[in-house]
This record gives C-alpha cells, sequence and structure tokens, in this order.
C-alpha cells in the first residue's frame, strides 16, 4: 500500500497498462493472429470505446481507490462488479434468472466474509473515505461496461484479439494522461517490481482469458467467477506467507462456491434459455 500511495495514479496505471498492451500485443504476434487483430481494428471507434472503459477508466479509477480509501473498502466494492455486471446484461438483452441473481448475492457475501475477516490491520488512514469509496464503485461500473458491451466485439473477432486492441488503446490513453500531468517520476525498485508484476499477471494474462471466456459464455455468467479471487488470494497467503486460514475463510469460501454455482448453472424453464444456455 505504502508505494501505491506515493506514485500518481495515472502513472500507476499507465505502467500496468503499458506493459500489459506491450505483452498481449507480442503474444497475438507469437501466435500467428495479427491479421486477426487487423481485422477487429475495422471496428475501430468498439475498441477504442472498450479501451476507455475496461483500461483507462476502471485503471485510474482503482488506483484512484488505493490511494483514498482502505484496502477493505475498496476490495469489497470492486468485488461487487459482477452484480453490475448483471444489471448491464439485462439491460444489453440478456436474461438473468432469480436463481442466478441469487448466487450473485450468496458470492458476494463469501467474498465479504473472507475480506473482512481475514484482512491486515490497515497501516495507513483512509484520507478521504467517501472519495475512494466513489472511485471504487466507479471502476467496478467501468469493468461491467467493458465486458458487457464487449461481447458482441469478441464474438466478431476473437477475445484475444479485441483484448488486445482495448489493451493498446486504453494505455494509449493512459500514457498520455501521464506525461501531460506532470514529470514522470523515478521508480525505485519495489515499485518497477510491482509495476511488472501487474502488468503481467492481472492485466496481460487476466484480460485476454477474460475475453476469451467471453466468447464462450454470456456476461451475466462470466461475472460471478471473479469472486473465486479472494480465496485464491487467501490460499496464495497460506503457501507463501504462512497466514492462517480460520473460521470466516471457511464459511466466506462455502458462501462463494454456494454463490458461483448458483449464478453459472444452465437453467431451463421460463426464466432461461433451455438446455443449451451457457
Amino acid at each position: 500500500m505504502t508505494y501505491v500511495r506515493a506514485i500518481d495514479p495515472v502513472y500507476t496505471a499507465a505502467l500496468r497498462f503499458g506493459i500489459g498492451a506491450l505483452l498481449a500485443t507480442a503474444y497475438i504476434v507469437a501466435t500467428g493472429r495479427w491479421g486477426n487483430l487487423a481485422k477487429a481494428a475495422s471496428d475501430l471507434g468498439g475498441l477504442a470505446l472498450l479501451g476507455a472503459t475496461g483500461i483507462f477508466g476502471m485503471g485510474v479509477l482503482v488506483f484512484v481507490s488505493a490511494n483514498y480509501t482502505t484496502s477493505i473498502n475498496s476490495s469489497l466494492i470492486l468485488n461487487s462488479n459482477a452484480i453490475f455486471i448483471a444489471v448491464f446484461a439485462v439491460l444489453a438483452g440478456e436474461r438473468v434468472p432469480a436463481v442466478r441473481a441469487a448466487g450473485l448475492l450468496v458470492g458476494l457475501g463469501g467474498c465479504a466474509l473472507i475480506v473482512m475477516g481475514s484482512a491486515p490491520p490497515q497501516p495507513l488512514p483512509a484520507p478521504d473515505n467517501v472519495l475512494g469509496c466513489v472511485a471504487a464503485v466507479g471502476g467496478a461500473a467501468f469493468w461491467a461496461a467493458y465486458t458487457v458491451l464487449g461481447k458482441p466485439y469478441v464474438r466478431r473477432h476473437g477475445g484475444p484479439e479485441v483484448a488486445t486492441g482495448a489493451l493498446i488503446f486504453g494505455a494509449l490513453m493512459l500514457v498520455i494522461l501521464a506525461v501531460l500531468r506532470k514529470p514522470l517520476p523515478a521508480l525505485e525498485w519495489p515499485e518497477a517490481l510491482a509495476s511488472v508484476y501487474l502488468g503481467i499477471i492481472p492485466t496481460a494474462v487476466a484480460m485476454l482469458v477474460w475475453y476469451r471466456a467471453l466468447q464462450l459464455v454470456d456476461a451475466s455468467v462470466l461475472g460471478p467467477t471473479q469472486y473465486i479471487a479472494p480465496v485464491g488470494s487467501s490460499l496464495l497467503g497460506l503457501w507463501l506467507l504462512g497466514e492462517r486460514i480460520g473460521l470466516w475463510f471457511l464459511l466466506g469460501a462455502a458462501g462463494i462456491l454456494l454463490g458461483v454455482y448458483l449464478a453459472t448453472k444452465p437453467v431451463t424453464g421460463p426464466q432461461g434459455t433451455g438446455p443449451g444456455e451457457p
């Protein structure tokens, strides 16, 4: 948290998504998908919109939230983006049966149990809790828009290609804004390592996989899978840091697994689309 607060959030986001865009482009070239990416560029406006929402908007607001509120508040609100995805998906014409809506709420409750039950003491006070929470809500909403708006494009051009195009546009926006705002600061090695990690795992890898998955299932089905993240984080803490797993984790993990099951199970009958539904 100390290093995140020491760096301008726009600059931090520009580093993360700039690295991610370079790696995603390298992947597209290495796997012979360059022609597909060029075809996807025919939807230039769509790629720019996705870059503006899921990369530029979400990227800046996530780091603003980390700057101004506690990690507990930020994590809980950002985890709610599956709810936003479901709402936007309904507006876009997807059906979200009652059982899936219930699963979304159960899963979010499980996330809350894990985050609040296992969060370490907050070393720094929240400079502006309201601003930080509002930024987290905005980040969640932008990511939901990125997911729902991206559905027609990924099914037309391919998930990795569209994700890479969006990363390129979003990273360019962030880099331009970062340069215009102030002189770029020098990074200390922990900050540089953190930026590289953020650019590789939660950006290049995660965003390519996310849009690839969106090719296969509806946005309202894909969204709740993010609830698994707090479980994975706690298990990594157990493995790498020797942290303890307590009752809150077990209850939260059970809630998440139940919620994801309910939110992603095929539904038949008047509320569902039939046995072939993703």
